[in-house]
């Protein structure tokens, strides 16, 4: 199809689109720096097919998923491009190539750009209820996306599944379907860096100052701080005071180590780190709950020692959440940021002492590793309400 009539095609398909009350979104966040995104990797131009990898991740979706279809789309300011699809007909593949974004599914995942979108029924949820009076997806009803992130922390578009049947998905299924995302970004990552300057590439490597600022599509961050600490600034002598932090904090860096869990910083009181970086490891969730409760052990320990002395006795809380960041790694420098590290944060501070307080989505991650109360629904400062459970 060549361009004019192409764009007379987009502009049918917006009509239709109009008429049977599908509502493009609006205000979608950074859009204008998603853009500079998508025109400097050139996705919307490049040419999938070269690549065998890009076809067997998107067969792998579908598998992972059990569903018929699997596609990567790559989202501009007012089209969508599907770069390789698996499970379509010769004419659903080719009408599929080129879309109007307004009638496009995968335009929900734009106004969250760092979580999964699961619609369980698309005939039934609000957004996409009228699209069944769309032909092309009259006979769609599942639909899940998982966004394509790049390294700077932007959305260029999705790798979604979709299905002719209702259905539900794991948290596992969900987890495999953002894990094949982030290879396909890092495909095309790569892809840009093979047609750089290598001497250049080299240079910048060897700058032992240069910041390197990347995006991770999952990690677990903890928060612990101590309860009544304030109260025991007043009561301490300053020598002992900092000797008594300074055992708790080598104390929970060794506990650190063993667990492979990242030490970001320490402020005041509190103790902050964060795992599944840079390595993206599955077990992130486990291997910090596993760190919290090891570091609760060690405080009763010390705790011990001090009720034999007659010194205060120091108690913990301590907050984790799991989802995506910005990590900053620097010569003799690391830091994280993000809404998930802010969640962390509140997690902790809505705790109690003596446990660890863990948000839903890193619940998910754990399965029946751990025992779990249900603490019901929290409200979390400037953030809403979220489920929370307390590990056993």
């Amino acid at each position: 199809m060549n361009q004019s009539t192409q764009k007379q095609f987009n502009d049918i398909l917006r009509q239709q689109g109009i008429q049977v009350g599908i509502k493009p979104i609006k205000d979608i966040p950074n859009e204008k720096c998603r853009l500079d995104e998508v025109e400097r990797l050139g996705v919307l131009g490049k040419d999938f097919s070269a690549d065998s990898d890009y076809n067997a991740l998107t067969q792998l979706s579908t598998i992972t998923t059990g569903t018929q279809i699997g596609m990567i789309n790559i989202l501009g300011s007012n089209i969508q491009r599907c770069k390789m699809d698996f499970g379509f007909s010769a004419d659903q593949s080719a009408i599929a190539q080129e879309l109007p974004r307004e009638i496009s599914v995968c335009q929900y995942s734009l106004l969250n750009p760092k979580e999964p979108l699961v619609i369980e029924d698309m005939f039934l949820d609000e957004r996409t209820k009228n699209f069944q009076k769309l032909e092309a997806y009259s006979e769609l009803r599942f639909y899940a996306g998982s966004p394509l992130v790049t390294s700077r922390g932007y959305s260029i578009g999705t790798l979604c599944v979709l299905g002719t049947e209702p259905k539900k998905i794991t948290h596992d299924q969900i987890e495999g379907l953002r894990i094949l995302a982030d290879l396909i970004v890092s495909s095309i990552e790569n892809d840009l860096l093979k047609k750089q300057d290598e001497g250049n590439k080299e240079v910048s490597s060897n700058n032992q100052n240069q910041s390197m600022v990347k995006y991770f599509s999952t990690s677990s961050i903890l928060f612990a701080d101590f309860v009544g600490f304030t109260k025991l600034v007043e009561k301490l002598e300053a020598g002992d005071l900092i000797e008594t932090l300074t055992v708790f904090f080598k104390g929970f860096d060794r506990l650190a180590l063993k667990h492979n869990v990242t030490k970001v910083k320490t402020i005041g009181d509190c103790y902050m780190c964060v795992s599944g970086i840079p390595k993206q490891e599955k077990e992130h969730a486990l291997k910090m709950c596993a760190f919290a409760l090891d570091m609760l052990k060690f405080v009763e320990g010390i705790n011990i020692q001090h009720e034999v002395l007659e010194k205060p006795i120091w108690k913990l809380r301590i907050g984790i959440h799991s989802g995506p960041l910005i990590a900053n790694f620097q010569a003799g420098a690391f830091d994280v940021w993000g809404d998930s590290v802010n969640i962390a944060a509140r997690m902790e501070s809505s705790g109690q002492a003596g446990k660890v307080h863990i948000s839903e989505k890193t619940a998910d991650h754990l399965g029946s590793e751990f025992s779990l109360s249900a603490r019901g629904e929290v409200e979390l400062k400037n953030k809403g309400y979220f489920q929370t459970f307390f590990i056993n």
